[in-house]
C-alpha cells in the first residue's frame, strides 16, 4: 500500500515509519524539511508546510497514496481534518488514519488533566472508559481551539475508511516522555519524593512502539467508515508504582513522603484514575505488542543514558 504519514520526523512517526516499510508498505514522508529525523528508513520526503503538503495538486496528492496517516503534530482543528479529507477525497486514497488522544473523553476534564479546570469531586463516568464514553463539548481544557482533537475527529471525512487512534500518553526513547522526571530527580540524587495523595493517580500509558503498531494494522483490519480505537498499553502502574519501577531499573532507593495533591509535585494531575479499554485494539486490530515491562525498561535505560550525556 502507498501510505503518505504526514508528520513523520516527529516522536511517533519515526518509529511508525519503520513499522510500516517492515510491513511491505510503500511511505512517503510529509514535513516541513527543517530537520530530518533520525532513523528513518531509506523513503521518499515530501517537503512543504502542512498546508503545502496538502493542498490541491500539492505534494501529497501527485504522490497518489492509497491511504493518508497524520499525527496532527502541529495541532489538530477542524480545519486541519477538512484540509485532510479533501487532499484524501481527490487523490483517491481509500483510508485515512488519524492520530488523536484520550483528552477527547469528557472523564479526563472531570479528572482535572492539563490545568486542573473543570475538575469534579464526583467521577461520573465507569472506566475503563471504551470508545463510546462521553466525549467533551469544548477545547481542552487550557487549551484551544488551534488544537482540539473532539473538533477534529468530528470533522473527518473524504475516504472510505476513517480511522481515528486515541492514544494514551505516550513513552519510548525521547526526552519529553513523562518518565524523563523521575529518571532526571535520580540522575540529581533527589531521594525526597513527594507523593500526592499516595501516589494513587493514574494516566493511561502506552509504549510508541504499540501505536506504531496500531497504525499497521488499522491499515489492514479497521473496518469500514469512521471507527475510533483506544491505544493503550494493557496495563499500567499508578504514579506510586512507576516510580518504584523505576528505582528497579536505576537501582536506587526513593524516599517517598505523602503529601496533599498538588500540581506542583508531578506531571500526573488526576483527580479519578484516567483508564481506558483496550478491548478494540487487542480483539479487532490484534495489537498486543510490546509488552509494557519491556518498553518501560528501554525507555528508562535511554533517558539514563541521555541523561548522563
Amino acid at each position: 500500500m502507498r501510505v503518505a504519514f504526514i508528520g513523520g520526523t516527529n516522536f511517533v512517526g519515526p518509529v511508525a515509519v519503520r513499522a510500516l516499510c517492515e510491513a511491505g508498505h510503500d511511505v512517503a514522508v510529509g514535513h516541513s524539511g527543517r530537520h530530518e529525523a533520525d532513523g528513518l528508513p531509506d523513503v521518499e520526503h515530501l517537503h512543504g508546510s502542512w498546508s503545502q503538503l496538502l493542498s490541491p495538486d500539492g505534494l501529497v496528492e501527485r504522490w497518489r497514496p492509497d491511504a493518508l496517516v497524520d499525527t496532527f503534530a502541529g495541532g489538530a482543528t477542524a480545519e486541519k481534518a477538512k484540509e485532510l479529507g479533501a487532499c484524501a477525497e481527490r487523490a483517491h486514497a481509500r483510508q485515512i488514519v488519524a492520530i488523536s488522544s484520550i483528552d477527547v473523553y469528557q472523564h479526563c476534564v472531570d479528572a482535572g488533566m492539563a490545568t486542573g479546570e473543570g475538575t469534579r469531586v464526583l467521577a461520573r463516568d465507569p472506566i475503563p472508559l471504551r470508545e463510546s464514553a462521553r466525549l467533551r463539548s469544548g477545547p481542552y481544557p487550557g487549551g484551544s481551539t488551534e488544537h482540539d482533537n473532539v473538533a477534529m475527529e468530528g470533522a473527518l471525512d473524504g475516504a472510505e475508511r476513517i480511522t481515528v487512534l486515541r492514544p494514551g500518553a505516550i513513552y519510548g526513547c525521547h526526552p519529553s516522555t513523562r518518565e524523563s522526571f523521575l529518571v532526571s530527580r535520580v540522575a540529581k540524587g533527589q531521594r525526597h519524593l513527594p507523593l500526592p495523595d499516595g501516589g494513587t493517580q493514574m494516566w493511561h500509558r502506552v509504549a510508541v512502539e504499540r501505536v506504531a503498531n496500531a497504525i499497521v494494522a488499522a491499515l489492514e483490519r479497521a473496518p469500514e467508515g469512521l471507527w475510533a480505537v483506544n491505544v493503550v498499553d494493557p496495563y499500567d502502574w499508578d504514579y506510586s508504582g512507576l516510580a518504584g519501577r523505576i528505582a528497579e531499573l536505576l537501582d536506587w532507593e526513593w524516599e517517598p513522603a505523602r503529601v496533599a495533591f498538588s500540581d506542583e509535585d508531578h506531571p500526573w494531575q488526576t483527580a479519578h484514575p484516567v483508564l481506558v479499554s483496550d478491548a478494540r485494539l487487542r480483539e479487532v486490530l490484534r495489537v498486543t505488542e510490546p509488552d509494557p515491562e519491556d518498553a518501560l525498561a528501554a525507555t528508562i535505560q535511554w533517558l539514563w543514558a541521555a541523561d548522563q550525556n
